[in-house]
């Protein structure tokens, strides 16, 4: 197999490094230093952050602890969220039962068939479904000063330094002309948080640690994102207490809200004790308050705040941080890494910004056991705390391509497994065979929110296939066909059932009623979207081969349905959205404002025979006239990246990915998503579709000639790699 393009060289350890050069005439040798490529990103901020700046963080994946300016959560409460802690609202008041909502029907193909689409008859019940459940905040851990919250106006000369390969954030200011530091950091094993607090005000007794805890706001109405996730306006509606007696090393604070309750476990070193207790104002926003001290006079206060769903003894802050350093040096280490620090191009340094800082923040908001994150990863609320299926390969599939696949492993097939009964219950009740995948949803109920682009949207379907074969990409065995195959067949299964025979074209059709990747088109009339065609042709071509490598029986229907499979749409010699439009649909700006999915046929979609090369390539070139940076947004960048790198526009690839002045990635290196929505940072899919579309360039696709094929010849680039796979 070719994997050089131009100049480079398998290093002593299997890695492969590349030079791309001027003239592809430098040589380039020698391992990577990551850890000095690392540390040379740490994130460093000098001002007090307010409530529009992007918190930094702690965590690991299923949990993560958002901090302000203090490394704690003290003037500004961000959050504390858990993959596993949710919470349904009150029921609706005007007597709706959540039964009685039965989805609502639209006529689909001479029948009717009810989709997940909000009801108007039953707006509260549509609603609450929505909404329901809702990931919580596991409460704010801040400081205390002189009897009260310390305010962001009693900080001064604050410096916050994030120190990537240690995964420790350390935090110093002044209170009163005071010092104080903070150290903050994670733990991998566990969903806690450790503290290290040095002040000469906590000898005094004038600086205390104080915790609190919000309750989950209404969601009545459309509540899209919640920076600040929970409320302290309800404190009769949940209740809080110390539990258990106390300890000399820990103590245990029990929150129950309704039918959620969790624990948060307190732990200290045993020869530097601490007290808890619940603050003694009778004030309405101090009811859930309690105040943790030292028992001995002390400048320094150390703990660990373990949340569990059970009372457990944490680890004590010592092993943690030990821990906790160990581990991120080794995530590090292992797995893929990209060097551009060689290149000369003015460009390349802040492209480097963005692989190490992404690398950094999907780790701690992307990695959970078993699920997808949220678009916002475990920052804050978007969508209730919901994830969406459609963008399981924008979030997750960096992990194979970047040689981690651990973490892929711990996601899928568990995500598919957990959601397929729900699925085949909803395929069946909507008459097709196989599980119909959900479009927004959580690992808890596996119901499908409603919504008018919910119901009707395609692309996640063969979703499954495309991570199958990032699994069998990287263990290509028995086990892994097995491991998937259940899924896989239901997939399929699915799939051949929902396609349409036209008795007229004598083709299978997907929709009507329908929506695309771009969710602009008109759904009654959306008839054989060109990706999602293509997408169905994929996936059970994937299925049939899958079926024939553990030596069983393909399904007739399968290779029927993919065999006969309408065509991709084309006016003019070029692809169409989907079937039924004419060529003056480039000037529609309800479609030509977003017109991605004819970018996915040759781009993240693998070659396929339902996809001609030709016309895909003069297609591309045409959405390039009209996709202009101004209208790009979200995952835009990445895809236009891969496009432009499968399609052999190296210099069209680099742009979309340097775009910066288009394509923003703040301080802290979180994607900002752009565009209509008003939607808060962190935007995760950018961060993963952005490493994703790195993997492409540098590593290059099943059937890519040479090294780093995304980044052209001229400009300065030096690309140096190892340890990334290609993409399928």
């Amino acid at each position: 197999m070719d994997l050089c393009r131009g100049v480079c060289r398998i290093a002593h350890d299997g890695s492969f490094e590349a030079a791309v050069g001027s003239r592809r005439g430098r040589h380039v040798f020698g391992k990577i230093d990551r850890q000095q490529v690392v540390s040379r990103y740490n994130v460093v901020r000098t001002d007090l952050i307010d409530n529009a700046t992007t918190p930094l963080q702690v965590g690991n994946g299923n949990f993560a602890y958002g901090v302000d300016s203090t490394g704690m959560q003290t003037f500004l409460p961000f959050n504390t969220l858990s993959s596993w802690a949710w919470h349904n609202d009150s029921l609706p008041t005007n007597g709706e039962k959540i039964s009685d909502y039965t989805g609502v029907p639209m006529l689909t193909h001479g029948r009717n068939v009810s989709y997940d689409i909000p009801d108007s008859s039953l707006p509260q019940a549509s609603q609450w479904l929505i909404a329901n459940p809702n990931r919580i905040n596991l409460g704010r851990i801040g400081l205390r000063y002189q009897g009260a919250t310390l305010t962001a106006s009693q900080i001064t000369k604050p410096r916050q330094e994030l120190d990537l390969w240690q995964g420790t954030i350390t935090s110093t200011f002044k209170v009163d002309g005071t010092d104080v530091k903070v150290v903050t950091q994670g733990d991998f094993d566990s969903d806690s948080v450790v503290f290290n607090i040095d002040s000469k005000l906590i000898a005094s007794g004038e600086l205390t640690v104080e915790l609190d805890f919000p309750y989950p706001p209404i969601h009545s109405t459309k509540y899209k994102y919640e920076v600040f996730v929970g409320v302290y306006d309800f404190p009769l509606n949940h209740t809080t207490s110390i539990v258990g007696r106390h300890e000399k090393d820990a103590a245990h604070i029990y929150h129950e809200l309704d039918e959620t309750n969790y624990f948060v476990n307190l732990g200290w070193p045993s020869k530097s004790p601490l007290h808890l207790s619940q603050t003694k104002n009778s004030t309405v926003e101090e009811t859930h308050r309690y105040i943790l001290t030292p028992v001995k006079r002390s400048s320094n206060l150390k703990f660990t705040a373990n949340f569990s769903p059970d009372k457990q003894t944490p680890d004590s802050p010592s092993s943690i941080s030990r821990r906790n350093s160990k581990e991120w040096g080794r995530y590090w280490s292992d797995g893929g890494f990209v060097d551009l620090t060689s290149s000369s191009n003015s460009k390349a340094d802040e492209l480097q910004r963005r692989i190490i800082l992404s690398q950094y923040h999907v780790r701690v908001n992307s990695a959970a056991k078993g699920q997808s994150p949220q678009e916002s990863g475990l920052m804050n609320n978007g969508w209730y705390g919901k994830f969406h299926m459609e963008m399981v390969v924008w979030h997750n599939a960096h992990w194979a391509t970047w040689g981690r696949q651990k973490h892929f492993d711990d996601i899928f097939p568990q995500l598919y497994e957990t959601l397929l009964p729900s699925s085949i219950a909803r395929a069946r009740s909507m008459g097709w065979d196989g599980a119909r995948w959900p479009k927004m949803t959580e690992t808890e109920t596996g119901e499908s929110s409603p919504g008018g682009i919910n119901g009707l949207l395609l692309w996640q379907q063969p979703h499954a296939m495309y991570m199958a074969q990032l699994a069998y990409q990287a263990s290509p065995t028995r086990k892994t066909l097995a491991k998937w195959d259940r899924v896989i067949t239901a997939t399929a299964d699915y799939m051949a059932s929902y396609a349409w025979k036209n008795e007229s074209s004598g083709y299978y059709d997907l929709g009507p009623p329908a929506y695309g990747v771009t969710e602009n088109t008109p759904p009654a009339e959306t008839l054989n979207l060109a990706y999602e065609i293509a997408y169905w042709r994929y996936g059970l071509d994937v299925a049939r081969g899958w079926k024939k490598k553990l030596g069983q029986t393909v399904p007739a229907k399968w290779t029927t349905v993919a065999q006969n499979l309408a065509p991709p749409p084309q006016v003019d010699g070029l692809y169409a959205v989907y079937e039924g439009l004419n060529s003056t649909w480039w000037d529609d700006e309800e479609l030509n404002g977003d017109p991605r999915s004819l970018i996915m046929l040759q781009g993240i979609l693998p070659d396929t025979p339902a996809v001609d090369p030709e016309v895909a390539l003069k297609t591309a070139d045409k959405v390039a006239e009209i996709w202009t940076d101004d209208k790009i947004r979200g995952w835009g960048r990445p895809i236009l990246a891969i496009n432009s790198a499968r399609i052999g526009n190296p210099e069209r690839a680099i742009y979309h990915l340097t775009a910066y002045d288009y394509w923003t990635f703040d301080d802290a290196g979180f994607a900002v998503r752009g565009g209509d929505g008003g939607t808060p940072p962190p935007f995760m899919p950018g961060n993963a579709g952005f490493l994703y579309a790195v993997a492409y360039m540098v590593a290059g696709w099943d059937g890519s000639k040479g090294g780093a094929p995304g980044f052209p010849e001229g400009g300065g680039w030096v690309v140096k790699q190892e340890g990334l796979r290609k993409a399928l």
